[in-house]
């Protein structure tokens, strides 16, 4: 017996962090997620009052917008798992009833294949994640710390925050208060985008397995039954049938998966772009005036988004590959060796190739490594306007 739970439990811990888990959602979850969402808020708040009181320049502007998008891309990802909440709930427990109807041991080894290969994911994400909130956590404190333990001379202020923000209060007298308030964006910010990228990650593993699933069935269908006698080919139709059932839930499941989040990917889509180009501008401006702390800001930045629209294009194209690998097993098999009936049926089988089948996302965009491709040439495009423009 497959329990999914278990293959999600790095996106549950994540997600129950958050308070977006959709089971155990006790008041005292709700009021976690509330007070999580009132800090990631407000910091979004604090970020826009310079705009107010500040005097604008353009360069202040693009590194404002910069960090802002970062903070409205996290802010969407936990309100959209909160709202879908039911939805998420719904993904789990039908994958739950499509493994519990898998009996061959290979079959299951499939569906065990691809959850380790989302597992593995998660580990090298959640490290990389770690290693950059880590360098982040530093910059503010590093200069007071070679000032104070390590009695170093530095020309660099003491009060060093990378995320420009306005709270009417003295920064000095309050730094340690805003510090905490920063770091509490951050690490939220990193969970929030971390677990629910890894949840669609996994679950979109798991729909790669039921369309593995398909094809071995599609070519056990054959190799069983080649060789038996005329009155065998109705187990032969049952296989074959039991392979298109297995396509058409992973279908189903995916086609499911986007509908419910759908125009949030969209909205993510955009905000990733911009937040890409405005921070590979400012990694570029920073690097050339040698400010390292604002300069490894925006790499890091700029990296989490180019890492987190990979991972997301990576999973389009995989469940498009997998997609049309069960037609490839149906045009391998010895099809031409099966009675006329079977042979219809693998041709209206192969008749639904012709039907392309991918992660659409706004109904313009189809989610794979050649859609990575355009999503980075854009944002590099637009960062070179920008940086013409600015020189």
């Amino acid at each position: 017996m497959i329990c999914i739970v278990e293959h999600f439990r790095i996106q549950r811990i994540l997600l129950f962090a958050i308070g977006v888990w959709p089971y155990n959602q006790s008041k005292c979850v709700q009021f976690q997620y509330l007070l999580l969402s009132v800090v990631l808020n407000s910091f979004v708040i604090f970020q826009l009052t310079p705009f107010i009181n500040s005097e604008l320049t353009v360069d202040l502007i693009i590194k404002l917008l910069s960090t802002i998008f970062f903070s409205l891309l996290c802010l969407i990802h936990q309100v959209s798992f909160w709202i879908n909440i039911d939805v998420v709930k719904g993904f789990v427990e039908r994958l739950q009833d499509v493994c519990n109807d898998l009996k061959d041991e290979k079959e299951i080894a499939i569906i065990k294949k691809y959850a380790n290969s989302a597992e593995y994911i998660s580990i090298l994400v959640i490290l990389l994640a770690v290693c950059c909130a880590f360098i982040i956590t530093l910059m503010p404190i590093y200069p007071r710390i070679l000032s104070t333990v390590l009695l170093v001379n530095i020309s660099r202020p003491l009060y060093n925050m990378q995320f420009v923000t306005e709270y009417f209060i003295d920064k000095e007298k309050n730094f340690y208060l805003i510090l905490l308030h920063t770091y509490a964006f951050l690490y939220i910010a990193i969970i929030v985008l971390v677990g629910g990228g890894l949840m669609g990650c996994a679950y979109l593993k798991h729909v790669c397995g039921l369309f593995s699933i398909a094809s071995y069935r599609i070519e056990q269908s054959m190799i069983a039954n080649i060789h038996e006698k005329t009155d065998q080919w109705n187990k032969m139709k049952k296989k074959i049938r039991l392979a298109v059932d297995a396509h058409r839930t992973a279908i189903e499941l995916s086609e499911f998966f986007m509908s419910s989040f759908n125009e949030t990917y969209f909205c993510l889509m955009v905000v990733a772009v911009l937040c890409l180009c405005l921070n590979l501008y400012k990694v570029c401006q920073t690097v050339l005036r040698d400010k390292v702390e604002e300069f490894l800001l925006h790499l890091i930045l700029a990296i989490s988004m180019l890492v987190y629209s990979f991972l997301a294009n990576s999973c389009g194209e995989e469940i498009t590959e997998h997609y049309n690998n069960m037609f490839s097993s149906a045009y391998s098999i010895e099809w031409y060796r099966a009675p006329i009936r079977v042979q219809k049926l693998i041709l209206f089988l192969l008749q639904r190739s012709c039907k392309m089948h991918g992660i659409k996302i706004g109904g313009l965009f189809t989610a794979s490594l050649e859609g990575f491709a355009s999503l980075s040439t854009a944002s590099v495009s637009y960062f070179t306007v920008i940086y013409s423009m600015q020189n």
